[in-house]
């Protein structure tokens, strides 16, 4: 197959933005509610596409305003997650396709990107994503020439050294394409068992799985495996939120694998409370040190994950005195210490979400999640901004909930009119 799947069918980027825009309004915008906070998430869901669009294909000379339009974008996004703390009460919205549709579109869908995901061209893949790693900048663009390929493949060859016998195979670029395969299913199962184990409704479900597949930033960063697989471990962090071992292993390696979810790893302790943190805090923290440990005292091991998509604090300019390649950045010609009150700001904002509220529910996790991962990218150095795979299910997810505190408020009332309620003495 030459070129990419969609391109060969015609479907170019401005048109595929259009499709997935009307797609996701026919399937998804209620026309009989139309102030409702549904049809304002589905707008703000392609507020940064305008960035998005203006960063790919534009390297090495990325203009500096895509960054500015995709930090106005994130800041919606973060005021929006905040806000949501107090919308207790969701209507129920259908959408506006049945079940059987929904699934036969996501599936359809789902197929569509994986085939392209396995099909995609290494350098294409490079020009397409915005995240990409600044290593291969240099191969997208353009198309490469026989030259340039076999130039592509020993530069991912030489970034750890292997065996005789896998020399002429890229073998991390198969790695990578194979986590981003096992990334999009398990993001795709993840977002509809969500749906049917705690929101109790299948179709809902249903509906967070094909509005993710039909998003643009679903195919931008297709074979991203670098916020595929974080993302993918949060969902089914927040499904196996009841067990805080599961969660506590799912977190710690998702923080391990890419330094923007460090703060989830302090916002969950607080959601827990007893033993449920203690054993939450273990496991997320002794995971996450391992992977560092790994990166510092394991060379090969910390050049392979980096070639599949894992970042080190030192790459996003978190450690004291290391000054990283910065290329393609929001933060390209400031000086470092601008950097410093935004890493406060973000601070503080983790400090406040692990005390306020006092009892999250499941809702207020998921919103406060999706909050910390958004503020990341002000002060991430590493294509800052960019990274929207990476909150992007767990927006959708607070987009399509319901009200979670209806069962919970219904039980504590039974509860309070059973105690009040006299207890006639038996009868003789």
């Amino acid at each position: 197959m030459n070129g990419t799947l969609v391109s060969d069918l015609g479907l170019g980027p401005a048109t595929w933005l259009f499709l997935s825009f009307l797609g996701c309004v026919t399937l998804f915008f209620k026309f009989s509610r139309f102030w409702s906070i549904r049809n304002l998430d589905l707008i703000l869901l392609f507020a940064l596409v305008p960035g998005m669009m203006m960063i790919v294909g534009n390297r090495p000379a990325q203009p500096f305003a895509a960054y500015v339009l995709l930090f106005l974008g994130s800041a919606a996004w973060l005021v929006r997650c905040l806000v949501d703390l107090g919308f207790s009460r969701r209507p129920l919205l259908e959408p506006n396709l049945n079940a059987s549709g929904l699934f036969c579109l996501s599936v359809g869908v789902l197929g569509l990107l994986l085939v392209e995901t396995v099909s995609l061209p290494v350098e294409e893949g490079a020009a397409r994503n915005p995240a990409e790693p600044s290593a291969r900048e240099e191969l997208a663009g353009r198309p490469p020439s026989p030259t340039e390929e076999n130039v592509a493949v020993k530069q991912v060859l030489e970034i750890a050294p292997l065996p005789e016998s896998l020399k002429h195979k890229p073998l991390q670029v198969i790695l990578s394409r194979v986590l981003a395969v096992l990334a999009h299913l398990g993001l795709v199962s993840g977002l509809w068992l969500i749906g049917w184990k705690h929101f109790e409704r299948s179709i809902t479900g249903l509906s967070m799985a094909a509005c993710y597949l039909l998003l643009p930033y679903s195919r931008v960063a297709l074979v991203d495996s670098g916020q595929l697989i974080p993302s993918a471990l949060i969902i089914y962090a927040v499904f196996w939120h009841t067990r805080p071992t599961i969660s506590g292993l799912l977190i710690g390696l998702a923080a391990g694998w890419i330094p923007a979810c460090l703060g989830l790893i302090a916002l969950w302790a607080g959601f827990y409370k007893g033993k449920s943190r203690l054993k939450y805090l273990l496991v997320s923290v002794s995971v996450a040190l391992a992977c560092a440990l790994l990166g510092s005292f394991g060379p090969g091991i910390s050049q392979w994950a980096s070639a599949l998509g894992a970042r080190s604090i030192a790459e996003v300019g978190l450690l004291p005195r290391f000054e990283p390649r910065s290329d393609g950045s929001f933060w390209v010609g400031f000086d470092s210490s601008f950097r410093l009150p935004v890493l406060i700001g973000y601070l503080a904002l983790v400090i406040v979400t692990i005390f306020v509220p006092a009892r999250k529910d499941l809702s207020e996790l998921i919103s406060l999640s999706a909050a910390l991962l958004v503020a990341s990218q002000f002060w991430y150095l590493e294509k800052g901004g960019t990274l929207v795979l990476l909150y992007l299910p767990l927006a959708i997810v607070m987009m399509f909930r319901p009200t979670m505190n209806a069962r919970r408020l219904l039980g504590a009332s039974l509860q309070r009119s059973a105690s009040r309620t006299p207890v006639s003495p038996p009868s003789s």
